[in-house]
């Protein structure tokens, strides 16, 4: 997220950083971070800017919107709507003081009754009037949390769903960051209550959490609209406008409060998703393809044999359906990285074992080590093979599907090809995270790990995953190359 501040007497604009607000003399100030029982602060590598509050609690300081609809009641955000003071049309509450570009939003809002939403790299199209990204807000579990595109190319990715649009705009949803039936189960969102939206766009990719439940995932290759266009509504935006939503018809009540947001600095070049759900076609097996139990389809534990997983069919999730240790062979990539962010998801039933091979040379342990107390060991989730086990047990049940974030410097190589000597040429994890718990920190890698695609170190490789220890499912692997 970057901030271009805004003179109002003039049509100029320029760029500048969130400190450079607080030095104008924004009356912001640093919220308290929320403790969700199902998240925690994750990424706190990518941003070296503290977390900003953006409403102080007390006035419409730095907003702007219909002063009939929009004030302040007890120290919140209050959009209201009644049959004398009625929405001519969507209305927004937009915030004056910057525009945002690569960023995490968090806020909490409370709805009533019908409709509203989270406006982010928005243009303002007409007064008070926005076109853009969209958090949805509504009293409907199961639709709540979804991601919308407000005057432009309306529905985008549903509840559940991970979504491509490629650069013609066509969308397709390529997998499922999860199932809406189980959160809704779970009580993802509290009907009535205060809930908590995060929401993270970094260049081509946004993901969305609610109350710590991911509820949508985008990929969003579309042609970037012009941001100074007020026309050019039909597209993907790289920067944009916050605002706050009153949907237009029946009288309605929306509030909000906790409203802040940090920078992330815009490294990374943009998303590619390695593998597109319905084939194998850009991933190559270690050894005779004979061999191979990969398969593409919707992987779920056996409830008969737990230590088993089973192909229920369709798409979205690469699956090793090897019965035993030995029983089929790893899987790599056809493309290779260097310096790189890598997340996925991935599901081990009971017992299982595999690994994730960064650069196809330097192992991140998967096994199930659900239940496991103690000292955590090198061979456990989350160890990095022979260099260091995790930090804590971040595992979830086996047959449940956990997410990995996974930060990694390439080694340094000169001109001859030859590794720089010492801590300079070294390979590092510099962050490794498991279902938002952070296992690793700047861990330098002596070598590789034995087992790998080449057995040596170079510039740059594949991702590969393990396939001859046991049955496992990787899916939603996004892997974002550090600009150069």
């Amino acid at each position: 997220m970057k901030y271009t501040l805004i003179n109002n007497s003039k049509t100029t604009m320029r760029r500048g950083s969130l400190f450079a607000i607080v030095m104008l003399g924004m009356a912001l100030f640093a919220a308290p971070m929320m403790d969700l029982q199902q998240t925690a602060l994750a990424g706190a590598s990518d941003s070296s800017e503290e977390w900003i509050s953006l409403f102080n609690g007390k006035d419409l300081s730095g907003w702007d919107g219909d002063s009939r609809l929009w004030s302040v009641k007890d120290g919140v955000i209050h959009g209201q709507t009644t049959p004398e003071k009625p929405a001519r049309g969507n209305t927004f509450l937009i915030w004056r003081d910057g525009k945002l570009e690569d960023f995490e939003l968090r806020l909490r809002f409370r709805i009533e009754n019908g409709n509203s939403g989270v406006q982010y790299r928005s243009k303002e199209v007409d007064k008070w009037v926005v076109s853009g990204y969209q958090a949805e807000v509504e009293n409907n579990p199961g639709k709540v949390g979804f991601l919308y595109h407000e005057r432009g190319r309306g529905w985008l990715v549903n509840v559940g769903d991970f979504m491509v649009i490629d650069a013609e705009g066509k969308k397709e949803v390529v997998s499922k960051v999860s199932d809406v039936d189980e959160l809704v189960k779970a009580g993802y969102y509290e009907e009535k209550g205060w809930n908590e939206y995060r929401i993270i766009a970094q260049g081509n990719h946004i993901v969305h959490y609610l109350n710590g439940y991911q509820t949508a995932e985008l990929i969003d290759n579309d042609r970037v609209t012009d941001p100074d266009d007020s026309r050019d509504t039909e597209g993907a935006a790289r920067e944009g406008l916050l605002a706050l939503q009153i949907h237009q018809g029946p009288p309605m009540v929306v509030q909000f409060k906790d409203i802040r947001i940090r920078n992330l600095e815009p490294k990374y070049d943009d998303a590619v998703l390695l593998f597109d759900g319905k084939s194998l076609d850009d991933w190559h097996v270690k050894g005779e393809s004979s061999k191979s139990k990969w398969a593409v389809g919707k992987a779920k534990m056996s409830q008969e044999n737990p230590n088993m997983l089973l192909n229920e069919g369709g798409s979205g999730e690469m699956i090793n359906l090897a019965a035993r240790h030995g029983d089929s062979i790893d899987i790599y990539s056809d493309r290779k990285f260097g310096d790189c962010r890598i997340e996925l998801q991935l599901m081990v039933p009971k017992g299982s074992n595999s690994g994730i091979y960064v650069m196809g040379e330097y192992e991140i342990q998967v096994l199930d080590s659900w239940g496991r107390t103690g000292k955590m060991s090198g061979g456990d989730m989350g160890a990095v093979y022979g260099a260091s086990p995790p930090s804590i047990n971040a595992s979830r049940r086996p047959g449940q599907w956990q997410k990995y974030i996974i930060d990694f410097k390439a080694p340094r190589f000169d001109s001859a090809g030859n590794k720089r000597p010492g801590e300079m040429g070294k390979a590092r994890l510099l962050r490794v995270e498991l279902n938002d718990q952070l296992l690793h920190e700047n861990l330098v890698m002596d070598k590789e790990t034995p087992g790998g695609v080449e057995n040596k170190e170079s510039p740059s490789g594949p991702l590969m995953f393990q396939g001859n220890h046991g049955p496992v499912a990787y899916r939603n692997i996004v892997v974002k190359p550090v600009k150069k």
